[in-house]
């Protein structure tokens, strides 16, 4: 028998509750993104309409 059907076809209690954590830390992270996501109008990261903002550009000095 593979690892793979042994695992498949495994009952244990801790290979649930190990899932069961996966699970619950996904939906917990995604209720956090969610929750802490600014939908409005106002974005900080982003640049107002109409406007760019370039990083500044250092040339090496030369020698």
């Amino acid at each position: 028998m593979s690892p793979f059907a042994r695992i498949n076809s495994s009952r244990s209690p801790m290979l649930y509750v190990a899932i069961a954590a996966v699970l619950l830390t996904l939906i917990v992270g995604a209720g956090a993104a969610i929750a802490t996501h600014n939908s409005s109008a106002d974005r900080v990261h982003s640049a107002p309409a109409g406007h760019s903002y370039q990083l500044p550009v250092h040339h090496p000095a030369l020698v």
